[in-house]
């Protein structure tokens, strides 16, 4: 099953609304990775915005080159042949984020080839993984973060996830974390600062916020600089969770030894792939931490999460909406919960 082609290419998307625009003009931009072998299969990948024209011209050229022949099967010789060839000093950025594109495609085609979902590939630990929406975005009005929420919660989403920290000051973003609390009575309601703060401003929020029972508190510090999320953990209730950007293995190991997070939240898209994801997934399970998605791609991260024991909850972003409409084939959600499709490879597929 030999390699003959490896393409990616980058869509800007138009959000369906202003409000869903809230990472400014690359924040619906994404990059698609198609392989196909000799054999006739084609796998799909994905990842996200950050210097996605590099990650493509990366794809396109010298990992297409370097892979063209290759037996699309031998994932790990894959990954280590090309950390070898583009990673020699373990940076990460473009390559890890071209490397989570393949990735997935590879299982993708794994999967098709076996005539299988990739969830039962990694274990079948689950048939459906239950999901939350982050619908709280930064340009709606209180009352329209609060419509959001509630609206969320009755179509069957098990919680809500609001931004916080991306333009209004620390008093009013804890007015309208209360604001929703109020709303959704005891629901469970995250927060999610996207790297916004300083330790002291994280912890002003926290003070604040500490009687909304806050079921966590996602990538509250700027960098995710491993001794700061330490102090804050000492210093707050509220669970700390980060990780959804993160591109190297090696930090999830750091942050777990360190015990400077409650729950950890790897993305298949951003981290190198259903590969490292497993590895990730692994250390968490040893340390006794949780995981839960984030950082969008729920598609893609699904088989790792249904599939392997420790896997944990996912989340749906309301600002990947139009992302989602180039699917032509997305995981259902049914009853507060993604199902795994029963169809051979990672279960989802772009529209030409």
């Amino acid at each position: 099953m030999k390699i003959t082609e490896i393409t990616a290419r980058v869509e800007h998307i138009k959000p369906q609304t202003a409000a869903q625009a809230y990472a400014g003009a690359e924040s619906l931009t994404f990059l698609r990775c198609r392989v196909t072998t000799d054999d006739g299969l084609a796998g799909d990948g994905v990842s996200g915005r950050f210097l996605a024209d590099q990650v493509a011209h990366l794809l396109n050229g010298g990992i297409a080159d370097t892979l063209k022949g290759e037996n699309a099967l031998d994932i790990e010789a894959i990954t280590a042949q090309l950390a070898r060839k583009f990673n020699p000093r373990q940076s990460t950025g473009v390559f890890v984020s071209a490397l989570s594109a393949l990735d997935l495609a590879l299982w993708d085609i794994k999967g098709k080839a076996l005539a299988q979902p990739v969830a039962r590939l990694i274990g079948g630990a689950r048939a459906a993984v239950p999901a939350y929406a982050t619908v709280g975005l930064p340009a709606y009005t209180e009352a329209e973060l609060v419509a959001a929420c509630t609206h969320a919660l009755a179509e069957g989403y098990v919680g809500a996830k609001i931004l916080v920290g991306a333009g209004r000051g620390i008093a009013e973003d804890a007015q309208r974390v209360h604001a929703v609390r109020t709303a959704i009575g005891d629901a469970p309601l995250m927060l999610d600062a996207n790297c916004a703060y300083t330790v002291a401003e994280a912890k002003r929020l926290a003070a604040r916020v500490a009687d909304c029972d806050i079921a966590f508190f996602e990538e509250p510090l700027r960098g995710n600089d491993i001794p700061s999320l330490a102090e804050l953990r000492r210093a707050t209730r509220i669970p700390l969770a980060s990780g959804q950007m993160i591109q190297s293995v090696s930090w999830f190991r750091d942050v777990l030894a360190a015990g400077a997070l409650d729950i950890l939240q790897p993305n298949a898209a951003f981290c190198g792939g259903i590969t490292a994801m497993l590895r990730i997934l692994a250390l968490a399970e040893a340390h006794g931490v949780p995981v839960t998605g984030a950082g969008g791609f729920e598609s893609a991260n699904l088989p790792a999460m249904a599939g392997h024991a420790h896997g944990g909850m996912l989340e749906v972003h309301g600002a990947h909406v139009a992302i989602k409409a180039r699917f032509a084939v997305h995981p259902e959600f049914r009853d507060g919960k993604l199902h795994v499709p029963d169809v051979p490879g990672l279960g989802f597929s772009l529209k030409d």
